[in-house]
């Protein structure tokens, strides 16, 4: 008989039922987190979690019911509750119950009591339906004026080799360490896709799938790709072979920190704003072409194996482990907070580094291209500075056009003087307090 799993039960000892939850308590059977359940594959009949989704968060939310849809086998059943956001928000400000709403809002001080995330009905829904459930049924329940409560019941859908992959995928995430569900990751929203960009192709498994599967996430990370290898099912329409090679070229990546030289490579790229579209597109075509010539060698692609190598040099000390474009505008803000410190204590140097360095990763964020101008304005080299405004001008915001006409009357000499632009701008809301 498959088991049943009564999770985050706290003090609540359910008979018949195997009761798990993150801390020791008398009601406890098993120890363990519900993001990564000790238990295979379609092996659990019924999961329960009563008051628990609120204390993980969004992202643990989100991992938890792909965890739970991977152990349940198929038509298990799911019944969750949580407090209503929008009914607790409306008891929190009745005056009559809100004293006693609030721990239903916040929680309490105590530890795994406080509350991450609430959930509205709708937002719960297109998740649980999200990862893997269908038949959801949803319930708004009253049971003290202070508490009301959100239930949700649903089952496992039918298997599909997508479905099952996307779970597992999950999951290897999790042990991968990409993804801490207690935290919000930076690359969320481009894990996602890969979920299901990759998905998709488990409904024509074969070589060019798996060759797709590898260039899809191998551009991100190599540590990515070997989640996304990993949790193919096993199947004899996976070459065998094929996988051993990928599998070997991952590792290889990994060792040659292949993010980091993807970071390289886009910074070598010359692009001003409007132009980092193109860029992207054209680097994106170098990478697949490079990635498939490492896969296949002697394929007729050594030529653009060879060209990507010799343009790609070493990593820089500021280079990503995980590639993407909302990795490298991270990236950008942050060395452009150690230029500013380093225009302040006069290390023109470093800082000329440092913001030539963010405008190659971001070449559209204001902050970076303005201190660099203001630095060449420092150095004296007017020209210079002036080409940095000029670049600015194609997408800056309209709150900031006039601090940006201001500064540049005063460097062009038709009003003011250029001297007190000529020191470190610390964040662009600096620019919008003094426009009048």
């Amino acid at each position: 008989m498959a088991a049943r799993l009564h999770l985050g039960c706290g003090l609540v000892h359910r008979p018949a039922w195997i009761n798990l939850d993150r801390y020791a308590t008398g009601a406890v059977d098993l120890l363990g987190e519900v993001f990564l359940l000790p238990f295979p594959d379609g092996s659990v009949e019924a999961v329960e979690a009563k008051q628990l989704v609120e204390h993980l968060g969004y992202v643990g939310t989100l991992y938890a019911l792909h965890e739970w849809a991977r152990v349940l086998v198929a038509g298990g059943t799911l019944h969750l509750e949580t407090p209503h956001r929008d009914a607790t928000l409306r008891a929190a400000l009745d005056e009559a119950v809100a004293d006693a709403a609030f721990p239903w809002l916040f929680g309490m001080e105590q530890r795994g009591l406080a509350h991450r995330y609430l959930f509205s009905e709708e937002e719960l829904a297109d998740l649980v339906g999200g990862a893997g459930f269908e038949d959801l049924q949803t319930r708004a329940v009253l049971y003290r004026p202070s508490r009301p409560t959100l239930e949700i019941t649903a089952r496992r859908s039918p298997d599909t080799p997508a479905g099952r992959f996307k779970c597992r995928l999950h999951r290897a995430f999790v042990l991968a360490g990409l993804v801490k569900p207690s935290d919000t990751p930076q690359a969320l929203a481009e894990l996602e896709a890969i979920c299901e960009r990759t998905a998709a192709l488990m409904r024509t498994p074969g070589a060019d799938a798996l060759a797709q599967l590898f260039s899809l996430s191998a551009r991100y990370s190599p540590r990515v790709a070997a989640c996304v290898l990993g949790a193919l099912p096993a199947s004899p329409h996976w070459p065998r072979e094929e996988l051993s090679r990928a599998l070997s070229l991952v590792a290889e990546l990994e060792r040659e920190q292949f993010p980091a030289r993807l970071a390289c490579r886009w910074r070598s790229f010359p692009k001003l704003p409007g132009t980092e579209d193109r860029a992207w597109t054209l680097l994106e075509r170098e990478i697949s072409l490079y990635l498939t010539a490492r896969l296949h060698p002697g394929a007729g692609l050594d030529d653009a194996r060879a060209a990507f190598e010799a343009l790609s040099p070493a990593p820089p000390d500021h280079s990503v482990g995980f590639f993407s474009r909302p990795a490298l505008n991270d990236l950008a803000f942050r060395i452009t907070a150690q230029g500013v410190r380093a225009f302040a204590r006069g290390d023109h140097a470093g800082a000329r580094a440092a913001f030539e360095a963010a405008t190659s990763y971001a070449p559209t964020q204001t902050w970076p291209r303005w201190n660099l101008a203001r630095l060449y304005l420092r150095e004296e080299r007017l020209l210079d500075a002036l080409e940095q405004y000029e670049a600015l001008q194609a997408g800056l915001p309209p709150d900031l056009q006039e601090a940006y006409e201001r500064e540049l009357d005063a460097i062009t000499g038709r009003a003011g003087c250029a001297d007190p632009f000529a020191v470190p701008l610390a964040d662009v809301s600096d620019l919008r307090t003094t426009v009048v």
